[in-house]
């Protein structure tokens, strides 16, 4: 066991290599510090468990383990660790190191007078999802290390769906002479809303774990230590939470607050430590809240859903005992899996520290629910409802199906299992015209914000119909081609065909230019929504093509040559009309209606993205491609080049947007979409130019982590707005640069020595 879970002298925010506690070879990351923090930290979570964020400051931050959804609770801003070394305590945290007159940090949020207790003087930060690693900087002659983490296991949903957190925390005695003291960790419980009550029942345990099993009405959790000699030797206490209170903290080593009401609980660690000697103690935390409210929280109202976890783990108390008796290979297999990145030294560094750490956007978002009430009988035992919020705390509605077309890809990857789920749920909420819908219910469409049973086709004034068609599809393909399994498609062909004839019929009255075109009266939006758009679009149609390239191939592997020809014929129709009318000589018009002549010459940066789509499902490309090349070589002049970090939405081909020029909505004219820029990005590298791409996607990562938003992704920055959006799930956009890179299409990652087949194998059990 190594001092130190990482070096303490790491430059900040900067990516860098170095050796960590648990790995063979080096890692890739960057340090944030408590005396700069991020603006969230690591969540810890898995799938459909929701999350308790660890905060670089050292104190417990957004929750949502209690389904406080929307909004979410938080931050708590609470303390959660604190050490005593022969009287002196320190509270772990950075919340107050500036000291005046000898008061505690404790005094300037009570008015009390405590002095004595101390708190960090610096954390050391290192965030790699699932893992949350914290160097704390005393002045103690106790130094203290903490890696708390939570299951996250790519290729195993059941371990990924545990609703708990390990907290290992790493003491060491840098004297020559023997020193005591306490270890104690705090947790507030549950609010009044979460639990439904004020009134808890306690159980103490001490067999396995000793802590407390708190329970109540809607919500339960359990915090208890894993340490089989402190249980043995009678070191462990237990007791009411410390929260802010500094008196409660500087008595640990004597004793901990009485419990007569609340939610809340601390447990303490009594030890000894010899001259230099090193010693590891483990706090476990579980949680139980197994039914959430459409409304996003319990008292929201709305439809109830079950949590899949409540299926796996009937208790907290079950979970707690799960993870004491499975913490040391499930970390293994954590560190494993990361440790398949981190070695996998032909992707820059920047770059495997986020695939890493993009993960984090799932436990965020993702809700799965248990085939019951109001879930339609459709529904099956074992997939229940898998679906993601957009973004919790900024547009919560689950699904968006363009959202889903951006994110679900490393699920695809690593967790079949939610996407099977989803995409059955997708089917059966497809209408009779067969129509995609747009949401499984949310807030865009006037239903609850986390209801799963309410599907709808969109927003009533202009709907994101003409694109929720290739979204689809596309969805379908990426499962069939990085499953193999023809079974699936066989279940989904029919699905996918009243998609495609839907999709290409949203404009009957202009032929063929219909295919590659707005629906009729140009009553809809683009994914770039809150735009107007009339006629032919090349970056609808460009995505149109893509889904019949996608459908043709389908129909043919299924032997209907009949609509294998129909696709093609759409395919060569649509085209020709599309090269035709929306050609500008340096890049492809923003659109282009030939019946009344409105035309714009607006340069929208994401309208290649039918190519991207094409390519990255093995297929030919959907635009000319010289004009292809032509349109990125002014892609370079002028929205990249209008940027730091990234490539701006709309721009004119001299410049940015003025105010009496088109309206581009909330995008504003210096507006950049971070999962937009990492598909256009690897346009650039399907193109064979891979240093442009590969700069681009960096420099959108780079600013995320300057701004703080790290674990905590916008969907749109410099906007009509700083930042518009929270935790949006689009960004794990990220996880398909490693095939482009390699110049392979999605299921390259996939074959033997790909990528995401060395993660899997690395993490198996």
């Amino acid at each position: 066991m190594a001092a130190h879970l990482f070096p303490r002298d790491l430059p900040e925010r900067e990516w860098t290599e170095f050796a960590a506690d648990g790995y063979d070879s080096p890692v890739s990351g960057l340090i944030h510090r408590g005396s700069n923090p991020p603006g969230c930290g690591v969540p810890l979570g898995g799938i459909d468990t929701g999350c308790l964020d660890i905060e670089a400051r050292g104190l417990l931050g957004y929750a949502s383990i209690f389904n406080s959804l929307v909004p979410r609770r938080g931050p708590i801003n609470l303390p959660f660790l604190g050490i005593s070394v022969e009287g002196q305590t320190w509270v772990l945290t950075t919340l107050d190191v500036a000291w005046r007159d000898g008061l505690s940090w404790a005094d300037q949020y009570t008015g009390k007078y405590y002095s004595g207790v101390k708190t960090a003087q610096e954390i050391h930060y290192w965030g790699h999802y699932p893992v949350c690693d914290m160097e704390y900087v005393t002045d103690a002659p106790v130094t203290v290390s903490l890696r708390s983490w939570s299951p996250f296991i790519p290729g195993d949903v059941a371990a990924s769906n545990t609703p708990g957190a390990v907290f290992e925390v790493r003491l060491a005695n840098q004297t020559d002479e023997s020193k005591s003291g306490s270890l104690a960790f705090s947790f507030p419980g549950p609010t009044e809303e979460e639990a439904g009550t004020t009134v808890f029942e306690r159980e103490v345990l001490g067999e396995t774990l000793y802590g407390s099993s708190v329970t109540s009405i809607q919500a339960s959790y359990v915090l208890a230590v894993v340490d089989e000699q402190s249980v043995r030797l009678g070191a462990v206490r237990i007791g009411g939470d410390l929260g802010m209170d500094g008196e409660a903290w500087g008595t640990i080593e004597q004793f901990l607050p009485h419990v007569e009401k609340g939610a809340g609980s601390s447990v303490a660690v009594d030890y000894t430590l010899d001259a230099g000697e090193e010693r590891v103690f483990h706090f476990v935390l579980a949680w139980h809240s197994p039914v959430w409210m459409g409304g996003g929280k319990m008292t929201a109202g709305g439809n109830p859903y079950t949590h899949m976890y409540a299926k796996r783990f009937d208790s907290a108390k079950a979970t707690a005992l799960h993870l004491a008796e499975k913490h040391e290979s499930l970390l293994d297999r954590i560190l494993k899996w990361q440790s398949a990145v981190y070695e996998s030294t032909k992707y820059p560094v920047w770059l495997r520290d986020s695939l890493i750490n993009m993960l984090h956007l799932i436990t965020e978002t993702s809700v799965w629910a248990q085939a019951k009430s109001p879930v339609g009988d459709w529904c099956q035992s074992e997939d229940g409802i898998f679906g993601m919020s957009e973004s919790p705390r900024f547009c919560p509605q689950i699904e968006c199906i363009p959202c889903s077309f951006y994110g679900n890809l490393p699920l695809v990857y690593f967790f079949p299992e939610t996407i099977l789920s989803n995409l059955r749920a997708y089917k059966a909420y497809q209408y009779p015209t067969g129509q995609a819908p747009w949401v499984f219910g949310g807030c865009t469409t006037g239903t609850m914000p986390y209801e799963m049973a309410l599907p709808s086709p969109g927003y009533s004034h202009k709907p994101q119909t003409t694109l929720d068609g290739p979204c689809y599809v596309d969805m379908v393909d990426r499962m069939w081609r990085i499953s193999g399994d023809d079974e699936f498609l066989l279940e989904f062909y029919e699905s996918v065909k009243a998609n495609t004839i839907f999709t290409m019929n949203l404009r009957p009255g202009s032929s063929a230019a219909g295919i590659v075109s707005m629906p009729e009266d140009n009553q809809a939006q683009d994914w770039f929504e809150n735009c107007d758009l009339f006629g032919i679009v090349p970056h609808i149609g460009g995505a149109h093509l893509a889904q019949l390239r996608m459908a043709g191939r389908m129909a043919e592997a299924v032997g209907d040559a009949e609509f294998q020809e129909r696709c093609e014929t759409w395919l060569t129709q649509g085209s020709e009309v599309m090269e035709e009318h929306t050609w500008g000589g340096t890049h492809y018009l923003l659109f282009n209606e030939v019946e009344t002549g409105k035309q714009s010459d607006v340069i929208m940066s994401y309208l290649l993205d039918g190519d991207w789509m094409a390519r990255s499902h093995g297929l030919e490309g959907v635009f000319n491609e010289d004009r292809v090349g032509t349109t990125l070589e002014t892609f370079e002049r002028t929205s990249l080049a209008m940027s730091e970090f990234g490539a701006v939405t709309f721009c004119k081909p001299e410049g940015a947007l003025g105010a009496d020029d088109w309206e581009p909505g909330y995008w504003g004219a210096h507006g950049v979409h971070p999962p937009g820029t990492f598909m256009l990005a690897m346009t650039y590298m399907y193109h064979g130019r891979t240093e442009v791409g590969l700069d681009l996607a960096r420099r959108t990562v780079k600013e995320v982590v300057d701004r703080d938003w790290y674990w905590d992704w916008p969907v749109c920055i410099d906007g009509s707005m700083p930042r518009i959006g929270n935790d949006y799930y689009q960004n794990l956009m990220l996880w398909a640069i490693p095939a482009a890179l390699d110049n392979e299409d999605i299921t390259g990652p996939c074959k033997s020595g790909g990528l995401v087949e060395r993660i899997i194998a690395a993490a198996a059990e």
